[in-house]
């Protein structure tokens, strides 16, 4: 999962500029991949939560419009990439190699359970 990750995400992650920012960034897409392993009509309602987590999470932030089109690129992308992959994140780390390299560590599982109880709490990795 860790390279379907970086493969998926690459990107956005690297928009980070410290490991700190890139964490905050491996969140983001490990929250639109379990997103989009919902059912197709749970999305909507999913993706909300995340958006009000953020807005929780980040107090008088402005970027919070750039944030949910983040998150609906990145569903989409794992819908276009992996649509048959429905494994769920439980947890993801950035871990530093150097100053300029990182490796994503990924926890997943099989069990759609943990995925309805990560949103029901408003936790996502």
């Amino acid at each position: 999962m860790s390279e379907l990750i970086r493969e998926y995400a690459s990107d956005y992650i690297n928009m980070g500029e410290d490991t700190e920012e890139r964490q905050n960034y491996l969140n983001g897409a490990c929250t639109a991949w379990n997103i989009a392993i919902l059912d197709e009509d749970c999305r909507e309602g999913a993706l909300r939560g995340a958006i009000d987590g953020y807005r929780k999470m980040n107090p008088g932030s402005d970027d919070v419009q750039d944030f949910e089109q983040d998150i609906r690129i990145l569903i989409q992308k794992k819908l276009e990439m992996f649509p048959d992959i429905k494994k769920v994140i439980i947890d993801a780390m950035v871990e530093p190699i150097n100053e300029t390299q990182y490796r994503i560590n990924i926890a997943s599982t099989d069990d759609k359970e943990t995925l309805k109880e990560l949103f029901k709490k408003n936790r996502t990795p």
